[in-house]
């Protein structure tokens, strides 16, 4: 057995297994500051034909911008002023077309359904649903951001203990409502 534990050791390139619980739990997203209230307007002012109204886009940007520290917009491929007027069949215009791909290839998030983009972030450390389980509906306008920070590619993690403290006081606070009423009526 020690010998079998020395081979698989060596084939490991010589690596301790961590544990599977050495890792942070992933940082519930209706925590962080802000996310409640862009949550609650997307439920009361659902969109009639899919686009939201201008001023939503801009709260969503301020929100995102103030937690990753990017945009949705930022996330996508720029293509070069010079890539339309190149012809279809140039070299050019077909390596940076597979520039395109191989950008869009990162983002796992970027053709995927709510609850698909919610497993997907769960895994890179976002958790993107609901106190029943369900996915949240700002999903869409955020899974882009939060995906690239997970892996690194741009932006900034949101503080983990800003998460925290949010969740904390609005216990405190429900729970000093809760208290407040029982007084009352008892």
């Amino acid at each position: 057995m020690k010998k079998r534990h020395e081979e698989w050791y060596k084939l490991t390139g010589e690596t301790k297994p961590k544990a599977a619980n050495t890792a942070l739990p992933p940082i519930r997203v209706l925590d962080l500051p802000g996310f409640q209230g862009i949550e609650d307007k997307l439920c009361i002012y659902t969109p009639t034909r899919g686009a939201l109204s201008p001023e939503m886009d801009a709260m969503i940007d301020d929100l995102s911008t103030a937690t990753f520290g990017i945009t949705a917009n930022d996330t996508l491929f720029a293509l070069p002023e010079i890539y339309s007027r190149l012809p279809e069949w140039s070299d050019e215009r077909i390596e940076i077309e597979d520039r395109y791909y191989d950008h869009e290839d990162q983002y796992e998030t970027a053709e995927a359904a709510d609850d698909e983009a919610v497993a997907i972030l769960l895994l890179r450390g976002f958790d993107f649903r609901d106190a029943r389980g369900q996915p949240l509906r700002c999903t869409l306008h955020f899974s882009r951001q939060a995906e690239a920070v997970a892996k690194g590619i741009m932006g900034k993690m949101p503080d983990r203990a800003a998460a925290g403290l949010e969740s904390w006081t609005k216990k405190l606070e429900q729970e000093a409502k809760l208290h407040l009423q029982r007084k009352r009526t008892g």
